[in-house]
């Protein structure tokens, strides 16, 4: 199996350190332009994260690949990772357009999880994006992946995280079928919420264009 030669994987390292300072910049720019327009945050918090060496080793390990600075460009994707957490659904897709508006990086992929639940109930928006940096006076694209989901969603997925940690083996099947049963409940209340949320939105709406 090849190992990584150091200097290299410092210089991987770096680059993705850079996409991640630069891409908390651009969201915080993009975010806050978005407030100043609409009067309000779609954002509740803004988690990120870079994945460590030892996890990153792990992936590829699981994914049968040799351990080279290509492989791990290639095929690991989400070396450094966000999550944005909103309040209300319409807010998720409201923050997936303002990503996808800027020119400040490409989008090279994005999967809609909460149209199409995975299998185990999980649910959330993820943007797989290209931040653009520049090492040695050269111009490299560092790939990130974004999870946009609410705060329901995103309490099942740290109750399912918790689960697989403290569960090293297959979950139980009556476990599965309760975390299903659990997404399925959330689903509902998200579009309660949602629903709440629009009523509020119009009354406020029409209580300010009176005042016009």
């Amino acid at each position: 199996m090849s190992t990584i030669n150091e200097n290299e994987w410092d210089k991987m390292l770096l680059k993705y350190k850079f996409a991640k300072t630069i891409l908390e910049a651009e969201l915080e720019i993009l975010l806050k332009e978005y407030e100043y327009r609409a009067g309000n945050s779609p954002v509740e918090h803004i988690k990120s994260r870079l994945k460590s060496e030892k996890s990153i080793l792990k992936k590829l390990e699981d994914k049968g690949y040799d351990k080279t600075v290509e492989n791990v460009e290639k095929h690991i994707h989400d070396i450094v990772g966000f999550r944005i957490v909103c309040s209300f659904l319409s807010d998720v897709y409201d923050i997936v357009n303002i990503i996808k508006s800027s020119k400040n990086f490409k989008l090279k992929g994005e999967n809609d999880y909460i149209k199409n639940p995975k299998e185990t109930g999980y649910s959330s928006y993820h943007l797989n994006i290209l931040v653009p940096i520049y090492l040695e006076e050269k111009l490299e694209y560092v790939e990130a992946e974004i999870q946009i989901r609410t705060v329901a969603m995103d309490f099942w997925a740290s109750l399912d995280h918790k689960l697989q940690y403290k569960l090293p083996e297959d979950i139980p099947v009556y476990l599965e079928r309760e975390l299903l049963s659990c997404s399925d409940e959330i689903k509902i209340m998200d579009l309660k919420m949602q629903n709440l949320y629009d009523i509020v939105k119009k009354y406020t709406d029409k209580k300010q264009e009176d005042k016009k």
